[in-house]
This record gives structure tokens, sequence and C-alpha cells, in this order.
């Protein structure tokens, strides 16, 4: 579409999808900045993974997708300061962050 169009042109659209918005409002919200930081976004939907990766691409964080098929998410995962969640799997990210912590 035009809208994801002048997303990938680096023109602002003109609305943003609501969930990744969201998410994005509740990390300064938290106090928590983003630029410069490393986030990692779990899912590369076009509703959600995508719009969320390219907002945080705007914000200045260098940002990684982990899917289905990544090699070794966990260690990915692991690196990363922020982490989205937007999977369709419930518990996903859990399971990997517990697997992290207990091996630590």
């Amino acid at each position: 579409s035009e809208h994801w169009q002048a997303c990938h042109e680096g023109r602002d659209p003109l609305f943003l999808p609501c969930t990744p918005k969201g998410c994005l409002e509740l990390l300064p919200r938290s106090g928590i900045s983003i630029k410069g930081k490393k986030a990692v976004v779990v899912g590369r939907s076009n509703i959600v993974g995508l719009p969320v990766s390219l907002l945080l691409l705007k914000a200045d964080a260098t940002v990684t997708i982990v899917h289905s098929h990544a090699h070794d998410p966990e260690s990915i995962i692991r690196e990363a300061d922020i982490i989205i969640a937007a999977a369709g799997q419930a518990m996903m990210v859990i399971k990997f962050l517990f697997f992290c912590f207990y091996f630590l």
C-alpha cells in the first residue's frame, strides 16, 4: 500500500498502527530510552513486527528481528536492551528468558 511505501521511503506515514505505536509509547513512559539501544523484535508480521521494527529504527535503535527460522534466537534475545514480543505464540519470549537466566 502507499502508506507502507511511504514508511520505506523515509517519509512520515499518514497514520501509525496502534499496537506498534503503543509499544513505543510505553518505553519512554517507563523511563526507558530507545536511542542507541539494541532492540530485538520477536515476530515479523506486517501488522506488528515489521511496523514496530521500523518505528524503533526511526527512534535510532539498532534492531534485530527474530522469527521462526532464526538461528540461535536465545543468544540474540540475551543481548537485547529492549525486547518487543510480536509473535503469535504465547509465552515464547518467557521461555527464551528463562532458558537464558537459568544457564547464566
